[in-house]
């Protein structure tokens, strides 16, 4: 019942957006009501068109970056973005969620208007997100929004900013000697966490998928690692439940983004990654 009232809602909402659609064209000038060009998923996919592309004046976020991209509301402007797109790019994981299911469903755009991208893992770990550039730099391509000179052009010079930036990274961490001080990390962040080279002794699940026997497993092998830190996944919304966690083992809790520009300091892709590192440095300083 519950799945078919938030089904509903959403049927509904697109319904008038529908409508106020149809309105606008005949009550607004065209200068009031521009075509968004493009919508994309989350910020991921908005940082990498960025990159791709120079310009972000004509791009649509279905996702705000500090929102869990499973539990969140459409708004009317939001659908009618998507209506007025000439091309939407979502991940494929996102072809499963009731907002995005009913939208499709609602608006019943044809198969050319939708992309869907397949990269495994946290878009902040560097190799991930240049996969991302990748299969995105096809689907411009491929709609006509980006030549194929210039995504190679633009493309290279990501790769080795963000190939020069990994490394820097990695080398910046070296002197806390990451590979000794362990974890116990949202399964969200065990990406990212694992590409700096932290000690990962467990990962845990959304809140709501946290039973008694996983609780009692993350507290024994806390106790028995000597689990320094725990880290909660920006999006995901475990706050208390990482608060509990930490304080029955006496560490340090922090919060870490899975997307870039889920802070007001993160306006590019390597100053969200930036971002989660600092984040960690503190955390660390705080357990001596």
């Amino acid at each position: 019942m519950k799945f078919f009232s938030i089904f509903t809602s959403y049927r509904l909402l697109i319904v008038l957006a529908v409508l106020c659609n149809m309105w606008g064209g005949l009550l607004l000038s065209p200068h009031m009501y521009a075509d968004e060009p493009l919508v994309v998923g989350t910020s991921a996919i908005y940082s990498a068109v960025k990159d791709l592309s120079e310009k972000d004046s004509e791009l649509a976020i279905v996702v705000p970056p500090d929102l869990c991209p499973g539990h969140f509301d459409l708004k009317p402007g939001d659908i009618e973005k998507f209506i007025n797109a000439k091309l939407v790019i979502l991940h494929t994981w996102q072809k499963d969620l009731p907002s995005i299911k009913s939208l499709i469903h609602g608006t019943n755009p044809p198969p050319e208007k939708i992309a869907y991208i397949q990269v495994e893992g946290n878009w902040l770990v560097p190799q991930n997100y240049i996969k991302g550039l990748e299969q995105i730099g096809k689907v411009l391509i491929k709609a006509g929004l980006l030549s194929e000179e210039n995504f190679k052009k633009q493309f290279d010079k990501r790769k080795k900013e963000i190939d020069n930036f990994e490394q820097q990274a990695l080398k910046s961490i070296k002197d806390i000697h990451p590979e000794n001080i362990p974890l116990i990390v949202s399964a969200f962040q065990s990406d990212f966490v694992n590409w700096l080279g932290f000690k990962v002794v467990d990962t845990f699940p959304r809140a709501e998928e946290i039973n008694l026997s996983v609780w009692g497993n993350l507290l024994k092998k806390g106790k028995e690692e000597n689990v320094k830190i725990v880290v909660e996944n920006q999006q995901s919304g475990e706050i208390d439940l990482v608060k509990r966690l930490s304080t029955e083992l006496n560490a340090q809790s922090t919060i870490l983004s899975s997307f870039p520009y889920a802070c007001s300091s993160c306006n590019s892709w390597e100053a969200s990654v930036q971002n989660n590192i600092n984040s960690l440095r503190e955390a660390i300083k705080k357990t001596h």
